[in-house]
């Protein structure tokens, strides 16, 4: 699976656009690392919490957010993903 693999066809994935919603995307460099390591995580743990999202998405190296950004906007997709809403 890749980050291109996410969207169905024009529409993009809760996580990406929670990412673009939540401004957690800046330079691009850490990004797509990060909305993978999410998606996996949520679809093992479908309401992860602040601690396990920060855990899971620490071996991507991000200095332009400081990943509070990045943690609101896979809390944000968990949240849509579980009660339906494509975001």
């Amino acid at each position: 699976m890749t980050i291109e693999g996410l969207q169905k066809g024009p529409e993009l994935h809760p996580l990406q656009k929670a990412f673009v919603g939540e401004s957690a995307l800046q330079c691009g460099y850490c990004t797509a690392g990060m909305i993978m390591a999410a998606n996996a995580l949520i679809n093992t743990e479908p309401e992860p919490n602040e601690a396990t999202i920060r855990k899971n998405i620490a071996n991507n190296l991000c200095r332009c957010t400081g990943y509070d950004r990045p943690v609101k906007a896979v809390l944000k997709a968990a949240k849509d993903m579980k009660e339906g809403i494509n975001a």
